[in-house]
């Protein structure tokens, strides 16, 4: 049945999460050879190592693969070299380059070392707002 199970995992494009079970019916199959294990047993352990490993996967698959919402602002973020006033124009650092910048807020100073959202670019001009404040 594991047999089975890996085979129909392989051929399939995208991991469901059926390769966990895939090893823990191998593993059980293995340690039932060796020893006379009660069903009871076989099952609570099969049903142990699938669940394990598909929390196990799913932690690993999120640190390796941030949400694209927090990666994207990160990607969009600036810092403020020069202190440029509401509706004006300065300098930011912007994934390492420092780039001329407008400000699209007309009422908020930004200041050196604010972090501000790049809205757009126009040749080599970012158009930057205030970074709203983290709750």
């Amino acid at each position: 049945m594991a047999g089975v199970l890996l085979a129909v995992e392989l051929v399939q494009p995208s991991f469901d999460g059926l390769m966990f079970g895939v090893f823990a019916g191998l593993v059980v199959s293995v340690l039932t050879a060796l020893l006379p294990l009660q069903v009871w047993i076989q099952i609570i352990l099969f049903s142990l190592l699938s669940v394990l490993g598909t929390l196990w996967l799913s932690r690993w698959s999120a640190q390796r693969n941030p949400r694209p919402g927090r990666r994207l602002l990160n990607d969009n973020t600036a810092e403020v070299l020069a202190p440029i006033k509401p509706g004006g124009e300065g300098r930011v650092r912007w994934h390492g380059q420092s780039w001329a910048a407008s400000s699209l807020d007309i009422e908020t100073p930004l200041h050196a070392g604010d972090r501000v959202l790049v809205i757009s670019r126009e040749g080599t001009r970012l158009q930057v707002l205030p970074t709203p404040p983290s709750p």
